[in-house]
């Protein structure tokens, strides 16, 4: 053709957590008897948590309205009723914030509003996102800008607290930066911040000028004794601030795709104004979110069962996620946090234990060959390569740290499997496995 099709901005996408799949997918091409263990991908449903009757209700209910208004075109930016009630339900929740439904804007699923998010800003207008982070957040602000991300850290040591004094450092040395983004509960550690930390980011917004984008998809999903502190309260009046919400996990409804995002505080700065302004221009060009869900928004929450199901359904990811971080906390090579929110852990190896050499056995001989190749293609980093052995040895696959663009090594795992009897068996294995791994090489003792 006569001119490429492909934009060089691709080389800032990166989405390890899908991109794994296909190599376990070709594995099992290789070795059908090979069981792959996904403990990979945030799906409640893949790891069999059912959908509740009443919720499956309610939608059948809407389906079966006489008027067929849930498969029509919904409002540009979203149902205003629905909209109306996500105002009154967060203003419940935080009554120091002021939402107005007129600033809330739904997307399909918070991937779209992400890349809008991001598209929407001057390419000259970075934001700063956490490290280790949510590669879609890095990847498209990344793309959006045409240059590498500018990151702060994560304290593995402070239970992965944004380092506060990183954030101010990074802001003092790029004057580019024009927003913060947080994401509590975190993904991909399983973090919650304390109140402490959300007003010291605050603090720092308010002293630099600066927006902060907040992504609280997880944010009923809190446990171990952790509350989750509304940022939209702290933040009142103060700062401009984005919000990042949806229905995929705490109902779960993943394969629903519908997100929103709620701004705070429009008035008070007129850049902010023009950005809100624009985004909600941008947003007409898709049209509209996927109407059946909106519809039901209100009707889910307010459903007398679902306090009791969203406790319960608490009550079992802390339970997985303890019995996993007690295992794991006592691999050699290992550093562990609890998680305490969402669904996402990630051990860390001890400085120094990996390099290159290091292997697993792997039996069958097909799986062994192109195992080897993939750990040997240019830009392997060691806990990749150690997810690749891990996958074609045992066939569990996590994912590699800097899949999320951490400058430690580790890997990311979900805490979503049901069955206590073939978790403990697969956080065994894969406990087993790491020592056999850092062993296999004299530079581990």
């Amino acid at each position: 053709m006569r001119h490429s099709l492909a934009t060089h901005r691709v080389q800032f996408m990166k989405y390890q957590i899908r991109e794994v799949v296909d190599v376990a997918r070709h594995i099992q091409t290789l070795d059908p008897t090979m069981n792959i263990e996904w403990e990979n991908i945030g799906d409640p449903i893949a790891k069999s948590w059912h959908v509740p009757q009443f919720f499956k209700q309610i939608l059948v209910d809407q389906i079966e309205q006489a008027d067929d208004k849930a498969f029509g075109y919904s409002h540009s930016r979203g149902i205003p009723a629905t909209r109306a009630w996500i105002a009154s339900h967060i203003n419940t929740l935080a009554p120091g914030a002021s939402l107005d439904p007129e600033h809330i804007v739904f997307t399909n699923g918070l991937g779209s509003a992400i890349g809008m998010m991001y598209e929407m800003f001057a390419p000259e207008a970075r934001i700063i996102l956490p490290t280790p982070g949510y590669p879609t957040h890095i990847s498209m602000e990344s793309s959006s800008s045409d240059a590498p991300p500018l990151l702060y850290q994560l304290d593995p040591n402070h239970d992965w607290a944004p380092d506060t004094d990183d954030i101010e450092a990074q802001i003092i040395a790029h004057p580019d930066i024009v927003g913060i983004l947080v994401i509590n509960p975190n993904n991909p550690t399983g973090a919650v911040y304390s109140k402490e930390t959300i007003e010291k980011i605050v603090l720092l917004a308010e002293r630099y000028q600066l927006m902060i984008l907040s992504d609280e998809v997880y944010f009923r999903m809190v446990y171990n004794g952790t509350i989750h502190t509304q940022i939209s309260e702290i933040a009142n009046g103060r700062v401009p601030l984005l919000v990042m919400r949806g229905m995929s996990k705490d109902v779960p409804w993943p394969g629903g795709r519908c997100g929103w995002i709620e701004f705070y505080n429009v008035g008070i700065d007129a850049m902010f104004d023009a950005y809100v302004s624009a985004f909600k221009q941008r947003i007409l060009m898709e049209i509209c979110a996927t109407s059946l869900p909106q519809f039901i928004v209100g009707a889910v929450y307010d459903h007398p069962e679902y306090p009791a199901w969203l406790s319960s359904y608490n009550t079992e990811l802390e339970k997985n996620g303890n019995m996993i971080a007690d295992v794991l906390s006592q691999t050699k090579g290992l550093r562990v946090n609890r998680t305490n929110g969402a669904f996402y852990m990630m051990p860390l190896f001890e400085s120094g234990v990996l390099n290159d050499r290091q292997t697993l056995s792997i039996e069958n001989d097909a799986v062994r060959a192109f195992i080897e190749q993939k750990v040997n293609e240019p830009g392997v980093a060691l806990d990749q390569r150690f997810t690749y052995y891990l996958l074609g040895a045992t066939g569990i696959c996590v994912v590699p740290a800097t899949g999320f663009y951490s400058n430690e090594y580790g890997f990311r795992l979900t805490t979503l499997e049901r069955d206590d009897t073939k978790r403990a068996s697969i956080y065994s294995r894969l406990s087993d496995a790491i020592e056999t791994y850092l062993n296999s090489t004299s530079n581990f003792s």
